[in-house]
């Protein structure tokens, strides 16, 4: 294993994160709010991320397939850590800056913070930008800025880019990086602008848009978009989550006139389960909750922004939908175990797991009523190879057990056996709201502090896809 680019990359991403935190100490000076937090967590990013790179210059950096989880992994840690310090200046303890940081680079959304609306705007933007920076992915963003990694840049991209699937535009990775980050940055511009338009100060358009496209979460009010009643606003947003939620790869080449909507089944389901799931919500508003939602308007305008929001891991409220009628938390939980689409900012196990799932269901029941045939399971018109097969089964397998350890140590931590199983689900999903002590009116402040690191612990966990961070695990792993 080349350590030596191991501590080269822990490295750049620091000055990454030390670079990104200069507008929200400018806008602290210039405001005249609390800087020194700022000022000391940049600087110190700086100093280590200099001292982690300069020794490695001269030196190869080429990354194997070890090295690369290594490093991603190491590197989400640093970032989280670095991301804490602003937080720390703030008065939050080391456990819940850390906490906080996590869920912002992770784009879960859940936030232990209330008062948001009278806190020091240099900390909402900051937050925001933990989740712009995350969406994407802090090791892409350096494969974008720093195309030097040569042979491992590949390496890199599977460990970072969410979803069983890796794909790429250019024949160099670092090619297609650059162009992802464009992309991800217009829609963020756009969209802040559709914000503002809507009736948003600038600020919070802003801060909305680095927090919509990168499905986060994270809002500068403490009613979220429950706040707002601007149609533009919410149908934006809407558009928005469901962009961010939506393979990168794909969005270029529909935005590029080179994607056939016959070419990408799990697009056409990730679109399918939104309008199911939509139209469900919509009717079990109007239906169950008539003096709330007086037309239909209305129950369709929430049930869309809502749907979207879960759907795509995002977290945002119009409403506070844990108020909501059984079969509208039904729809969500299901989406909850289902997520975006892989290569997006999203969350959760991905559509396509989902839907290979299906199809290897059928194919199986299939073979019940008809022994002797022969079925292969095929997405599109591509058939799906055996490894894939076993790689989404091993997935969703130790998803499930990593939601069911969560919960077993959520609830020896004295949570109760719903609180625990939601927060599992919602923070191993990078989801952030969920229902109940984690519904979108409360915050995860009432956690023992042992519980919010095991929900951090989670959060990167699902972040990093599991497999990232439990091969570390292995003692294979550090043997060979």
């Amino acid at each position: 294993m080349n350590t030596r680019t191991v501590l080269w990359l822990v490295g750049v991403v620091l000055i990454a994160v030390a670079v990104a935190q200069l507008p929200s100490l400018v806008w602290a000076v210039v405001a005249g709010e609390p800087w020194l937090a700022f000022a000391v967590s940049s600087s110190l990013g700086a100093v280590l991320g200099v001292a982690a790179t300069l020794p490695v210059r001269g030196h190869e950096r080429a990354l194997d397939h070890r090295a690369a989880f290594l490093g991603v992994t190491a590197a989400w840690l640093s970032a989280c850590l670095l991301g804490s310090v602003p937080l720390l200046g703030a008065g939050l303890s080391p456990v819940d800056a850390f906490f906080e940081s996590t869920s912002g680079f992770t784009t879960t959304g859940a936030t232990l913070l209330s008062g948001l609306d009278a806190l020091p705007r240099s900390l909402l933007l900051w937050r925001s930008v933990m989740q712009w920076l995350g969406g994407m992915g802090i090791v892409v963003l350096g494969i974008a800025v720093f195309p030097v990694l040569g042979v491992g840049g590949m390496q890199l991209f599977k460990a970072d880019v969410p979803g069983p699937t890796k794909d790429r535009l250019t024949a160099r990775i670092a090619e297609t990086a650059k162009i992802l980050w464009v992309l991800y940055a217009s829609l963020t511009v756009v969209d802040a602008g559709l914000l503002y338009v809507g009736g948003m100060t600038p600020f919070d358009a802003a801060c909305h848009a680095l927090s919509t496209v990168s499905t986060g979460g994270f809002s500068t009010h403490d009613a979220s978009f429950a706040g707002y009643d601007s149609p533009l606003i919410l149908l934006s947003t809407t558009f928005f989550m469901l962009a961010g939620g939506t393979s990168f790869v794909v969005l270029h080449r529909a935005l590029a006139g080179r994607l056939a909507w016959r070419d990408s089944p799990e697009l056409r389901a990730y679109l399918g389960i939104f309008v199911v799931g939509a139209a469900l919500i919509a009717w079990d508003l109007r239906t169950g909750l008539p003096g709330q939602f007086a037309s239909w308007a209305e129950a369709l305008q929430s049930s869309i922004f809502q749907t979207a929001s879960i759907l795509t891991t995002t977290g945002f409220s119009s409403h506070d939908f844990d108020l909501w009628p059984a079969l509208s938390h039904g729809v969500l939980l299901g989406c909850m175990f289902i997520g975006g689409m892989a290569g997006s900012t999203a969350g959760g196990p991905k559509v396509f797991r989902a839907l290979l799932l299906v199809r290897l269901s059928v194919a199986q029941f299939a073979g019940l009523v008809h022994p002797r045939s022969v079925d292969v399971i095929k997405l599109g018109q591509r058939t799906v190879d055996d490894d894939v097969i076993l790689s989404v089964l091993g997935f969703v397998g130790l998803w499930l057990l990593a939601i069911l350890a969560g919960t077993a140590v959520l609830t020896g931590l004295g949570s109760d056996l719903y609180s625990g199983f939601i927060a599992s689900i919602v923070t191993l999903g990078n989801y952030g709201a969920g229902f109940g002590s984690v519904g979108p009116s409360q915050t995860y402040a009432g956690f023992a502090p042992a519980a919010k690191l095991t929900m951090s612990g989670l959060m990167i966990l699902g972040r990093l896809e599991i497999y990232a961070v439990l091969v570390l695990l292995t003692a294979p792993f550090w043997r060979r």
